[in-house]
C-alpha cells in the first residue's frame, strides 16, 4: 500500500519540573508523535497494526548509517487513520533517548509497514527542550555534529559546550568563540554553589561557592601543577622569565633587574609559571606589569662566579645582571632562596626555594 501523505506533529513532548514541590517526579523524556494516513486516493487506511520504525538524523538526506544517531521500532494501532506513538513506547525506556543528542540539528524519519516516507522532516523547537533536563547538552553554537554520546561517554548532568567543532575538541578556542555562561548579580549572595556529603544543598555541606560580589569561597585546596605564589608589579626597564629582580630605586611597586652582588633589596623573581598571581583582577593587566614569584619553588636563573651551586645551598644575587649565585658570606636580607639543583660551573637555570623576606 502507498501512502499518499503523512500529516505528523510532535505534541506534548517534555514535561519540565518547574517547582520544589515537583523537583521529586522523574522528567518525561517521550516524545509523541501524530500522523493522519492516507492512500493513494486519500483515504484513510484501514484499522489495525502497523510496524512503525522512527529514526532521528543530523543530515536531511545522508544515508550513512553514522549520520543516524536514534532509532526506535513498535507496533502501533491506527485507527480512523489516526497514528498515535510515543517515542520510545514505554515510560520505562525513555532514557534510551538520551537528551544530549538534541544538542544538534535533527531529521525525522519514518518507516511504516516497510515503506520510508520521504522528505525526512526537520525538527523544530519543542524536542529541543530536553536541553534543561538532567543529563543535556547545551551547543553555544547550536550547529550539528556527530552524535556527542558516542565522541563523550563522561558527560555531566548538565554540559555546556562552547563554539568548536566537537569532532575535534582538542582543539577549543574560548578565546575568541565568546561567554559560556553569564550570570548578572548585583549583590553578596552566592550565584554559584557546590556541595558534598548530603542530598540538598544547604549551610554546613558547601563546599564551593562564588559571590555576586566577585568573591569565591571553597573548603578544599587549590591545585595547579604550577609551584609559586606571585605578584603582579611593574618592570622598571627589560628582564624575562627566571630573572632576579631588585625593588627599584625611583618608581612605586616596581622592580629592575638585579645587577649587584648580594643586593638587600631583593624583591623576587620573574616567574615562568605562577601557580596564583595576587595583584591582579577580571581586567588584562598594564602591558607593563609581570608576575613577580614572591615564595614558592620556581626557575631562577643562577652563576656558579661564586662557587658550585649544590642542593640546599644559599643563594643571593649576583654581579651578572638578572642571576643568583652562592651566597658565601650571606648578610641580612640577602639571602633569596635555597637551590633545589645544582650547577657546578657556568651559567644555567635550576629550580629554587625562594624564602619568605
Amino acid at each position: 500500500m502507498k501512502w499518499k501523505r503523512i500529516y505528523w506533529m510532535v505534541l506534548a513532548v517534555i514535561a519540565l519540573v518547574v517547582s520544589g514541590a515537583c523537583a521529586s517526579q522523574p522528567v518525561d523524556r517521550q516524545l509523541g508523535f501524530q500522523a493522519l494516513l492516507t492512500n493513494a486516493a486519500g483515504a484513510k487506511v484501514p484499522d489495525g497494526d502497523y510496524e512503525v520504525i522512527v529514526s532521528f538524523w543530523n543530515d536531511a538526506t545522508s544515508t550513512d548509517a553514522g549520520d543516524k544517531v536514534y532509532e526506535d521500532t513498535q507496533t502501533a494501532t491506527v485507527t480512523d487513520g489516526m497514528l498515535n506513538i510515543a517515542i520510545p513506547d514505554l515510560r520505562t525506556e525513555a532514557d534510551a533517548l538520551n537528551p544530549a543528542l538534541f544538542s544538534q540539528i535533527l531529521y525525522a524519519e519514518i518507516t511504516i509497514d516497510g515503506e520510508t516516507l520521504s522528505p525526512r522532516q526537520k525538527l523544530l523547537g519543542t524536542p529541543y527542550a530536553f536541553s534543561v533536563v538532567g543529563g543535556a547538552v547545551v551547543r553555544v553554537d547550536g550547529t550539528s555534529a556527530a552524535p556527542l554520546i558516542d565522541q563523550h561517554p563522561n558527560l555531566g548532568a548538565f554540559n555546556i559546550l562552547n563554539a568548536y567543532s566537537i569532532d575535534d575538541p582538542a582543539t577549543p578556542d574560548p578565546g575568541t568563540t565568546g561567554l559560556v555562561v553569564t550570570i548578572a548579580d548585583a549583590t553578596d549572595s552566592q550565584i554559584i554553589r557546590a556541595c558534598s556529603g548530603a542530598t540538598t544543598c544547604v549551610t554546613g555541606n558547601v563546599k564551593f561557592a562564588v559571590l555576586g560580589d566577585g568573591q569565591v569561597k571553597a573548603d578544599g585546596a587549590y591545585s595547579s601543577p604550577a609551584s609559586d605564589f606571585a605578584e603582579l608589579v611593574l618592570l622598571d626597564g627589560e628582564a624575562e622569565a627566571g630573572d632576579v629582580l631588585v625593588i627599584s630605586p625611583t618608581v612605586d611597586r616596581a622592580v629592575i633587574l638585579s645587577t649587584t652582588a648580594y643586593d638587600a633589596a631583593f624583591a623576587g623573581v620573574y616567574s615562568t609559571d605562577p601557580g596564583f598571581i595576587g595583584g591582579s583582577g577580571i581586567e588584562e593587566p598594564l602591558p607593563d606589569m609581570i608576575p613577580l614569584a614572591i615564595t614558592g619553588i620556581v626557575p631562577v636563573k643562577v652563576t656558579a662566579a661564586n662557587g658550585p651551586i649544590t642542593r640546599g645551598a644559599l643563594l643571593t644575587t649576583s654581579d651578572l645582571p638578572g642571576h643568583a649565585m652562592l651566597a658565601t658570606e650571606p648578610g641580612f636580607g640577602t639571602v633569596i632562596g635555597k637551590a633545589m639543583g645544582e650547577l657546578l660551573s657556568g651559567e644555567g637555570v635550576i629550580e629554587v626555594l625562594l624564602l619568605s623576606k
